[in-house]
């Protein structure tokens, strides 16, 4: 009898420590697959504002494929230049670019969780982009019936 226990509580131990094994496997497997998605540091509109543009620094891209880039020195997209950088009353910055044709534009860096003012919009549209995350809308989507799709996102850092 003392031998049927004696096997019966190897068996437990065994169990216990395969399970172990399993939760600390799995475990492992979850933070080696969260440790491959860069974490972006929130833009910094202070130091932007001391033409530091570290925390906006990298890729920006919108859903119809297109990017703008940064350095920690500012705009970097090929064809754009920046000529004045203001901050409206609700601590939006507004980056005025010129482009090399007529048409200039203003890109708009809302910080996440703030929104960008209805008094930008002409046509009673509103600023319906993801407001949990930093973004940058361009002037010339904001009135546009893609505007959602034109929204710039930081998808990458330098």
């Amino acid at each position: 009898m003392q031998t049927k226990q004696s096997q019966a509580g190897k068996t437990k131990r065994s169990t216990d420590t395969k399970q172990t094994t399993e939760a600390h496997s799995e475990s492992s497997q979850s933070s080696s697959h969260s440790n491959n998605e860069e974490i972006l540091a929130p833009i910094d509109t202070g130091a932007v504002l001391r033409a530091d543009y570290s925390s906006m620094s990298g890729t920006w891209k919108n859903e119809e494929g297109q990017t703008l880039t940064f350095d920690q020195r500012g705009l970097t997209t090929s064809g754009m230049t920046v000529s004045l950088l203001n901050i409206d009353q609700d601590g939006n910055l507004l980056l005025n670019v010129e482009t090399g044709t007529k048409n200039n534009l203003t890109l708009y860096i809302v910080p996440a969780n703030k929104i960008l003012s209805n008094q930008y919009f002409s046509n009673g549209q509103s600023d319906e982009s993801d407001k949990t995350k930093d973004r940058i809308i361009s002037s010339e989507s904001l009135n546009s019936g893609k505007f959602t799709n034109r929204v710039y996102y930081h998808v990458s850092s330098h």
